[in-house]
């Protein structure tokens, strides 16, 4: 388990993944900093859930992070650096562009020789998936195919080849990354995504209606989501019965600044004024609240990229999930069966996993139940202690093989 002697720097964008993991690594009596940013980038939404107190230093820019952080690695001298990456969203350094300052980054820290990990929380498709892809992400105009794939399989070359190691926290993305892009499988290590263990919340939410159920979404309000499919599914099931409301509650970034509301003119279409509320962005305290009082959570993604945070939340809160069949969810409900799947956009189908666990109780309590498992075993002192031995090993050379975690 974590030694003293490690002393490790973590590149975010001090978001709840990196809290937590830090939170993690001092019950260990880890030495860990994070490495923040001077001030959020133009292309992301400034709000990031939870509170900042961890220690993190103010260290990087959208434009110039790969020097800055190569100048403080050269100051604090840390065993491990350990970047946590994403194309778009909170683990993001400013627009597409700016992911190619990671290698950059990666090859001025192999200059210092220390040790460099990277945290792939989007590991992208090819091939049919990866139009799709481009047609819901956050750019100001489509990219040709080709150009996307070809930057891709660079991109992810670059990153494997120049890290010591990269983390990803689901075999479906690994095995991505080997079969699609040709990554050895000895850089690739699964370390899954932490699981925060909490006491229900005593707080209560506002007009909230007696002998009404909640039906929650929680997460980025984006295209890729399926909250399209969400509305269509809880209109069929709001005709029909009228003790549940449907809850969506998180950020919308600024590169879908319509989106919202065009959700919110979709609700309107469907009659679900008064039955669809939009909370926007919460504080942890309120989104904890919105767990606790949730019947079930509802994910109904197009497709995966990450492992998704809301689910984390979900497990963690011992709440029902009905998730999209996508390979992550899949995989993930293969271990413990703590929820339904359902195909994505089919709302029909959506609707009847609703219908089913808002009249089933005892189905219900055995998926809560059966998540409560789930979050025992991947809690985030579980994961920091995992992630540290991790580092350990490549600390002293042993991991040119590198096992499933």
């Amino acid at each position: 388990m974590g030694s003293p002697n490690l002393r490790i720097a973590l590149v975010d964008d001090i978001s709840l993944y990196s809290q937590k993991l830090v939170e993690g690594f001092k019950e260990h009596h880890a030495d860990c900093k994070i490495y923040g940013p001077i001030s959020s980038p133009a292309s992301k939404s400034p709000e990031v859930l939870g509170d900042r107190g961890n220690g993190e230093l103010r260290v990087w820019s959208q434009n110039r992070f790969p020097l800055q952080i190569f100048k403080k690695v050269l100051t604090d001298k840390p065993s491990i650096v350990h970047v946590q990456f994403e194309f778009y969203g909170i683990h993001s350094y400013g627009p597409l562009y700016s992911a190619f300052g990671l290698p950059i980054a990666l090859l001025l820290l192999r200059l210092l020789r220390v040790k460099t990990v990277v945290t792939l929380h989007m590991i992208i498709p090819r091939g049919q998936e990866l139009a799709q892809v481009r047609d819901t992400s956050p750019s100001t105009f489509p990219l040709p195919i080709g150009f996307l794939d070809a930057f891709l399989i660079i991109f992810y070359k670059l990153v494997s080849t120049l890290s010591s190691a990269v983390i990803v926290h689901t075999d479906v993305f690994r095995k991505r990354l080997v079969s699609e892009y040709g990554i050895k499988p000895s850089k690739v290590v699964v370390i899954p995504h932490g699981i925060e263990t909490t006491e229900p919340s005593r707080d209560l939410i506002s007009q909230r209606k007696i002998g009404v159920r909640p039906i929650l979404y929680f997460g980025v309000i984006s295209p890729r989501k399926g909250l399209e499919t969400l509305l269509s599914a809880f209109a069929l099931v709001a005709k029909r019965r009228d003790d549940c409301e449907l809850w969506l509650a998180g950020t919308t970034p600024p590169y879908y600044h319509d989106y919202k509301s065009e959700l919110q003119k979709s609700a309107q279409e469907l009659d679900l004024d008064g039955r669809a509320r939009f909370f926007g962005p919460v504080s942890s305290a309120f989104a904890h609240a919105l767990f606790t009082e949730a019947s079930f959570i509802v994910l109904p993604y197009y497709y995966s990229l990450s492992a998704s945070g809301a689910l984390s939340w979900a497990l963690g809160h011992g709440r029902p999930v009905i998730a999209s069949e996508t390979d992550y969810f899949i995989e993930e409900l293969s271990q413990t069966k703590f929820g339904l799947l359902v195909p994505p956009r089919d709302h029909q189908r959506l609707a009847e996993a609703m219908e089913t666990l808002l009249t089933r109780q005892d189905l219900r309590d055995s998926l809560s139940e059966n998540a409560r498992k789930m979050r025992t075993s991947r809690s985030w002192q579980i994961v920091a202690g995992m992630t540290l031995d991790f580092y350990q090993d490549l600390a002293k050379g042993t991991s040119d093989t590198l096992p499933n975690l």
